[in-house]
């Protein structure tokens, strides 16, 4: 956590290099006693018995005393008295069983920082966790020597309010209490609040929370309003997306406390009830006695002034949840941040864009789901088949969603994962045939008048039907509404891929793309004659190939997409054809390796005559 500017090396101390410089040497070490002696093979102290000795004279350099308490299931601890000026500091070092390629854990019991400490453990924030931080081949006695002063000063810098002399101190990253209490949380639930939440004045009050069970178990809370106990609070209900699965609305209760750090969820709730039994004002209404005839789900949520950002403060908070079964749980809370979607630049500009993707299959499915994971904001999925068991191979869902329509699969699993997005399933096929009356008039629409809709209010159509004729009639209709289209396929035996973009604005068609690859004026993508099969129970041929080489197309399709959609936040070439072989000639797979070509119009195509 600290700057990683380290102290002029001690005299006696080797300088520390990038890799340990100690040649490995099978053995063991020789003053164990027996019960340590009794390990695996695989404890680096038994294999390089010259490392530990080397780690355990650091210490001996800086004055400090070390003894081996402990070498359990790999893990090495190291008791040490740490000379201070106060006096002896009772440490307690912990060697990874990856030493030394991976960093020791440092705590102790004997010191209390509000910072860098986790109030649980006593464990010390030494490194922060990014890569480069720790440096194999380091000992963890220089480790203490250069960083723990530099821990102690910026806490007593902190508690005394000498922000600018802790800055100099320490990396500028927060560190909030809430995070410390994840060990205790419930690892199947998580509850969700504004990261702009305001909280009204006084030490408690009524509260609004959602929750929903979630598939794999556990609950997801979403914390709605905070209000006072007497008094008007204005503030917005907390709604950070259109709920489009069941959820449960429940009353509780908001406190305002500095949660202890203790493992015994029964004396935090306790706390909590006292703070309210405390105040007069509304306890017959809203303590746990007055509700125990209440049949659902009781919560709680605890706030505290935490650090948000490196310097600024914000509202910490911790869920109590106790279940209809009366069991209490602690319920991690996570903001949910205006910025939801900045860690893909991109989706800044996707929010308000609005898809239709025709196909979802074995390459559509992902580039349904990679769109609406870029936070793309309305997705129209066309789709007339259901999943097989056997579509598990390369279909981006699995066994859930078997014997459900593809289209409707997509839209459930986006409404439960991606609330950002919204999908609309349409169970249909484009460019059915029927060829009764009654067939017909059950139609009730005209389908081309229904897709025209379709299309007119998308930005963009993509077409993964792999249908020569679906491809040809689309691509010819969304030119004629001004709208941009993509197609992309793989080839049979998933031995190569194609994607083209056709754009209003720009010469080439569907049929032009045809003519050029029977005129071998533009290259195809190998074919696997023989990767075609027709399934057992099945009425129709398919090919082989799994999602692990499929997904090259519909990534390929996605990044197009992003560069027709948000060309100034996604810049790509607008070539119009891109074609990856994922075989050679002679038949072993390759590494993927995207070509691009103009597309120009070809000279027997009728737009070229136009």
């Amino acid at each position: 956590m600290f700057r990683p500017v380290r102290p002029a090396t001690p005299p006696g101390v080797p300088t520390v290099r990038r890799f340990p410089v100690i040649r490995p040497r099978i053995g063991r070490w020789a003053e164990m006693d027996g019960s340590a002696q009794r390990g695996s093979e695989l404890d680096w102290w038994h294999r390089f018995p010259a490392l530990l000795q080397a780690e355990l004279d650091a210490f001996k350099i800086y004055g400090a005393e070390a003894v081996v308490v402990s070498s359990t299931n790999g893990s090495l601890i190291v008791e040490v008295q740490w000379p201070t000026q106060a006096g002896p500091l009772g440490l307690r070092v912990g060697y990874c069983p990856t030493h030394p390629y991976g960093r020791p854990s440092v705590g102790t019991s004997d010191l209390t920082l509000s910072r860098h400490q986790d109030p649980f453990s006593g464990t010390l924030c030494l490194l922060t966790q990014e890569a480069g931080q720790w440096r194999p081949g380091e000992k963890a006695a220089d480790l203490i020597a250069a960083q723990l002063p530099k821990a102690i000063e910026a806490a007593r810098a902190h508690d005394e309010g000498r922000l600018n002399e802790a800055a100099d101190l320490e990396e500028h990253a927060a560190d909030p209490l809430t995070s410390y209490f994840d060990h205790l949380c419930d690892a199947n639930s998580i509850a969700l609040y504004d990261a702009n939440l305001r909280a009204p004045s006084g030490r408690w009050g009524p509260a609004t929370f959602t929750v929903r069970n979630r598939l794999a178990g556990g609950v997801e809370i979403v914390l709605r309003t905070l209000k006072p106990t007497q008094g008007l609070w204005l503030a917005a209900p907390f709604k950070p997306w259109e709920e489009r699965t069941p959820i449960q609305t429940v009353a509780g209760r908001w406190v305002r406390m500095k949660p202890e750090a203790t493992s015994d969820l029964a004396r935090l709730a306790a706390q909590a009830e006292a703070i309210i039994a405390q105040d007069g004002v509304g306890r017959k209404s809203a303590s746990r006695d007055s509700r125990s005839a209440q049949t659902g789900p009781e919560l709680t949520v605890i706030l505290f002034d935490d650090e948000v950002e490196y310097g600024r403060e914000g509202l910490g908070c911790l869920f109590l949840y106790r279940s209809p079964q009366n069991q209490l749980a602690l319920v991690s809370g996570r903001r949910i941040a205006p910025d939801l979607l900045a860690r893909a630049p991109v989706s800044a500009g996707l929010q308000d864009k609005r898809v239709l993707l025709v196909g979802a299959g074995a390459v559509g499915s992902f580039v349904g789901l990679e769109l609406v994971r870029a936070g793309l904001g309305r997705l129209d999925v066309v789709d007339g088949d259901t999943v097989e068991p056997g579509n598990s191979v390369r279909w981006a869902l699995g066994r859930e969603y078997w014997g459900r329509p593809k289209a409707h699969a997509l839209a459930d699993f986006a409404a439960r994962h991606y609330p950002l997005s919204h999908v609309v399933a349409h169970f249909a096929k484009v460019g059915v045939a029927v060829n009764t009356v009654e067939h017909a008039i059950g139609l009730g629409i005209h389908p081309l008048e229904w897709l025209r809709e379709r299309v007119r209010e998308a930005d963009l159509v993509v077409d993964a039907t792999a249908s020569d004729e679906c491809q040809l009639f689309l691509e010819d209709f969304c030119r004629k509404q001004g709208k941009p289209y993509i197609l992309g396929h793989a080839t049979e035996g998933a031995a190569g891929g194609a994607v083209a973009q056709f754009t209003p604005d720009r010469p080439g068609c569907r049929v032009c793309l045809a003519e050029h690859w029977w005129d071998k004026t533009l290259p195809e993508p190998f074919v696997d004659p023989s990767g075609v099969l027709v399934p057992v129970g099945c009425n129709q041929p398919t090919f082989t190939g799994g999602a692990f080489d499929l997904q090259e197309v519909s990534m390929e399709m996605v990044r197009t997409a992003l560069g027709v959609l948000v060309p100034s936040l996604y810049p790509r070439s607008r070539l119009g054809l891109a074609v990856v072989n994922l075989v050679e000639a002679g038949g072993g797979r390759v590494t993927p390796c995207w070509t691009t070509h103009d597309l120009t119009p070809h000279p027997r195509c009728w737009c070229n005559r136009q």
